[in-house]
């Protein structure tokens, strides 16, 4: 839902994006950096991909067995219009369960990997920054006008981070309350029967949901910290008056602290996957305790 609300900031980042695979530069060293971290970020994220689905895929079709043959679970889907009068029929609402559940988890597992994606891309073009930055001394001699090139690519990554941060901030609130309820349910089944494969397939699935975006969020804040750094290796005294200020401007930029948060409020990073992860677990303990 928070998908569709937000479509025009995905499509506008994937549009920056694309944008991002056609923009050349004059300097034929530049475009090799860029090419180079680029097509990284594509091929990680073809990995993911491929992993991800297959991930969400056996889970569910581990869960829907699960609920096949326990007799306890069954049908958690009424298909009450399907007649029962034999054993071809007992067999259909199991099938449809089983189609329901897994198109579930593949759309889940797709709608995901745009955030990724983009995430991807963003780290790519931090690490083409930070090569850009590292070249500062260099290029500047043969070229008058770098710095103003590190500004516009600096400034067009901000963007893309304020973009993606606008695109998951209610998704990624949303996501936090989903997850510490999802992984307590799976810690409490997990709990009462230890030998189960299909609830650490199930509790994979949820972690799943969540740990990207504290991936990136944790990522893009450690990615801009070091810009802040590489910003200060450079020898700018050695720079021309003019080119000292716009470096001094740049340089204000990268001090700032970027990353992602919870509907503007709460930042989402590893530590507020663990956070989740021990509250989850400390609410799994208490119900297991007044249980018995």
């Amino acid at each position: 839902m928070c998908g569709v609300i937000k479509r025009k900031t995905f499509y506008k980042s994937l549009v920056e994006i694309k944008d991002s695979y056609y923009a050349q530069e004059d300097d034929e060293e530049l475009n090799e950096i860029s090419v180079k971290h680029l097509v990284k970020s594509l091929t990680f994220w073809r990995l993911v991909y491929t992993w991800m689905i297959r991930a969400f895929t056996i889970g569910t079709i581990l869960i829907c067995l699960q609920f096949r043959f326990t007799k306890t679970i069954g049908l958690v889907m009424d298909w009450s219009f399907l007649p029962t009068d034999s054993i071809f029929w007992d067999e259909i609402p199991h099938f449809l369960q089983f189609t329901m559940i897994q198109i579930t988890g593949l759309y889940i597992a797709k709608s995901d990997m745009t955030v990724i994606f983009i995430g991807l891309q963003i780290i790519a073009d931090l690490n083409i920054l930070d090569d850009y930055i590292k070249l500062t001394i260099e290029k500047i001699k043969t070229n008058p006008n770098y710095l103003k090139t590190i500004l516009k690519r600096h400034c067009k990554v901000i963007d893309k981070i304020n973009l993606l941060n606008e695109a998951v901030s209610e998704l990624s609130f949303i996501q936090i309350i989903i997850s510490t309820f999802a992984l307590l349910v799976i810690f409490v089944f997990i709990r009462k029967d230890t030998t189960q494969i299909t609830g650490y397939t199930t509790c994979l699935c949820a972690m799943l949901q969540f740990v990207p975006l504290c991936l990136f969020g944790e990522i893009i804040k450690i990615k801009t910290e070091q810009l802040s750094e590489a910003f200060y290796e450079v020898n700018w005294y050695e720079l021309k008056l003019k080119d000292q200020k716009t470096f001094l401007l740049i340089l204000g930029m990268a001090q700032r602290q970027y990353g992602l948060k919870a509907a503007g409020m709460y930042n989402v990073n590893i530590y507020a996957f663990i956070q989740i992860v021990k509250l989850a677990i400390s609410y799994c303990a208490i119900l297991y305790t007044l249980s018995k």
